[in-house]
């Protein structure tokens, strides 16, 4: 026949059948494990700020909201990938039918990349903030690379080995709270809180949340390594993983902003004090984020090391070591937790919430392009995650002063 057979692209029906480029070899509950440790990053700790210029009620709200949004676009995001058998974003994008196929996934993996290395950069920053107290003797460029030499042999195991120090980092979140709910008992008063009003801290609010909770570019990865992998059984490991994101981050947000109230800092942990509770929660605090850092390294390592696909180990050991100095290096320069997380979490939610999903589901998904109905609710995804990008960008404060004019529902207990 002239020109040679048409190649069809997959389908939902047929992608079951294909065969697979690996067998994945971790749990549903091993990877459970993970992606809630992906949402206790630095994002977390910089909620009880967010909220003070939000309130409680809103700001509880947000969260439920961008879990439920995140959740939908990484549902679309790994049937897609089951379909076209690719686990990382920039592989899966390059499926896209013309010059998309070709721009976008070079677009998407430099955003993947400066995402994940300034989430790395915070990392590194709270670590060593978290140190500081016992270690007053020791600059903090020097406890910046002692974080920086801890975690490095961490980003070399695979997913299975990671949920062991995942099980570690959870458990030393547990004690943070446990230390935090001590020092409420403790505190004599608490500050005034404003349970319902409306500012723009709303913005920051959400930026902060999806800072916490962007885990696209981390789960596609974990998707492809995941034993007797289906879309279903992933999806279900996903809701159990965001209910409890949710009850964390909604709780931590709540309990740091009793506690400390509006003046409450960018890094919660700057905030407490120097008493004994105070100084092990930072240290389990850093300890928690030690275990997640390796997890968004490994996004980063997908761009060009996809799951099943032969690459040179030493050009991979090469690119982790270059990446974890890299960091190092930029986390001298930097030290504003807060509004990092907010640049960080705009750009984010602009590419992996909006863009990709839309593009993705429009061109990729059978199912999508058969429903007006799921195409209308992409355009709108687009549309209110590009604007909300923007704004965030810039509306870099939590306006704590300007909710304390606005709100119309407050305590003192």
């Amino acid at each position: 026949m002239p020109g040679g057979p048409t190649k069809e692209a997959p389908t939902e029906s047929t992608q079951l059948l294909k065969s697979r480029t690996t067998e994945g070899t971790a749990t549903g509950p091993q990877l459970a494990l993970n992606i809630v440790v992906c949402g206790l990053g630095t994002g977390l700790f910089t909620l009880p700020w967010s909220l003070a210029g939000a309130s409680c009620f809103l700001g509880v709200g947000i969260v439920a909201f961008v879990l439920a949004l995140n959740a939908w676009t990484i549902f679309l995001l790994v049937e897609a990938a089951e379909v076209y058998q690719a686990f990382d974003i920039g592989s899966l994008l390059s499926h896209l039918p013309g010059q998309m196929g070709h721009t976008l996934p070079r677009v998407v993996n430099f955003t993947i990349w400066v995402g994940g290395f300034f989430c790395l950069v915070s990392y590194v920053i709270v670590i060593a903030d978290c140190a500081a107290p016992f270690a007053q003797t020791i600059s903090p460029w020097r406890l910046k690379a002692l974080a920086s030499l801890l975690v490095l042999p961490l980003c070399f195991l695979d997913q299975r080995w990671l949920s062991m120090t995942s099980s570690l980092s959870v458990a030393a979140v547990v004690v943070v709270f446990w230390l935090l709910l001590r020092l409420s008992h403790d505190t004599q008063e608490f500050p005034s809180l404003c349970l319902a009003g409306l500012s723009w801290g709303t913005i920051s609010m959400f930026a902060s949340m999806m800072q916490t909770v962007i885990l696209q570019m981390c789960v596609l990865p974990m998707y492809g390594e995941m034993k007797d992998r289906s879309p279903g059984s992933f999806e279900r490991v996903v809701l159990w993983s965001f209910l409890i994101l949710f009850k964390i981050c909604a709780f931590f947000a709540v309990l740091g902003y009793l506690i400390f109230g509006p003046d409450v800092k960018s890094n919660v942990l700057l905030s407490l004090p120097e008493s004994f509770s105070g100084k092990m929660a930072r240290l389990c605090a850093g300890a928690s984020v030690m275990g997640v850092y390796p997890l968004i390294l490994k996004s980063m390592v997908a761009t060009f090391h996809s799951p099943g696909h032969n690459s040179n180990p030493a050009t991979v050991h090469f690119g982790i070591g270059a990446i974890v100095a890299a960091v190092l290096l930029t986390s001298l320069c930097l030290s504003d937790l807060g509004k990092l997380n907010i640049v960080n979490g705009a750009v984010s939610t602009s590419v992996f919430v909006a863009v990709v999903p839309f593009v993705v589901g429009l061109h990729l998904l059978e199912r999508v392009q058969q429903s007006f109905t799921l195409r209308m609710g992409l355009l709108m995804l687009l549309v209110f995650g590009v604007l909300g990008s923007i704004l965030a960008l810039l509306l870099d404060d939590n306006y704590e002063q300007e909710l304390s004019a606005a709100c119309f529902w407050k305590i003192h207990l």
